[in-house]
């Protein structure tokens, strides 16, 4: 048994476990009452801003879905001893936290798929209109948003020993993305600059470059430029605003460059934001795995 196999266990293990059924039909019905509601109550909605409304409770569901999928992955199999059992045929630790992240994700991506397949067919039906390309787009961002959010209970799943503590990490590290991210950069440009950053950012009143990429570090900022660009239409990011906090002004029209002192940097274009999505994939496995290689399972 190696990565693939590993993999492919997990995926059939969590289907069999009813996961992920019960997220797709989370993320179905969500979807379901979206559309009927818009259906019913909007006056002639357009499809294509149906889309960029839908961004906002794809924010809410799919990181908790991933990280309900992700926190228990490792540290169940600790709880339970069945992972010595597994550590005891070939697989190596390393195959089992990556395994396992790879099964994760396909659990969240197969409920995220099913989900927008659903939206595409209600498009169609209540609303008349079925706009491809800009659902398509919001499904890639949404898939990547998803496995952020796999990547990060992973990690947490690999360097934690108990429940009640992957639990805490991954509420903790939600709520430190929705609510409080913006704020501890207001205050770290406070002590780097002597004053707090101008609310709304505007091209009058420009920020460091640097101050705008602790920002889009946030996940659920670097999903709304992700679907913004892909959608080809404005995706806010499910984020509270503060008056401290980093907020850039919500003119469409204003480029990312005038909100920034000297020249634009490279980490401000819009690509570079899915690199970050893809960086939360990755680095905090990475990290998990260190942590979890060099723990005794006596």
């Amino acid at each position: 048994m190696n990565l693939a196999a590993v993999a492919q266990k997990d995926f059939e293990d969590a289907a069999r476990s009813k996961m992920l059924w019960s997220l797709t039909s989370l993320l179905v019905l969500l979807i379901g009452i979206f559309y009927v509601a818009a259906w019913y109550f909007a006056d002639d909605p357009g499809a294509v801003q149906l889309v960029q409304g839908l961004a906002l409770p794809m924010q809410v569901i799919v990181p908790l879905a991933a990280l309900i999928a992700g926190y228990m992955s490792i540290v169940g199999e600790r709880r339970s001893g069945s992972i010595k059992v597994l550590l005891g045929l070939p697989p190596t630790r390393s195959d089992v936290v990556f395994g396992k992240l790879v099964g994760r994700s396909g659990v969240v991506a197969t409920a995220v798929l099913t989900a927008f397949v659903v939206a595409t067919v209600l498009s169609g039906l209540l609303i008349g209109g079925v706009p491809l390309a800009e659902l398509g787009g919001l499904l890639l961002a949404s898939i990547l948003l998803g496995l952020a959010f796999v990547g990060i209970a992973v990690g947490v799943s690999a360097a934690v020993s108990s429940r009640g503590r992957a639990m805490a990490a991954v509420v903790g590290t939600y709520l430190l993305f929705l609510g409080f991210w913006d704020v501890l950069i207001g205050g770290l440009y406070r002590l780097v600059t002597g004053a707090f950053p101008p609310s709304p950012i505007v091209p009058q009143n420009p920020v460091e470059p640097w101050a705008l990429l602790l920002q889009r570090l946030n996940p659920m900022e670097a999903y709304g430029i992700v679907a913004s660009a892909l959608v080809d239409t404005q995706v806010f990011p499910l984020t509270l605003q503060f008056p401290i906090g980093i907020n850039p002004t919500m003119n469409p029209d204003v480029a990312t460059a005038d909100l920034v002192t000297g020249e634009l940097p490279f980490y401000l274009n819009d690509w570079f934001a899915g690199v970050v999505l893809l960086a939360w994939f990755v680095v905090p496995v990475v990290l998990g795995y260190v942590r979890f290689r060099g723990v005794d399972l006596g």
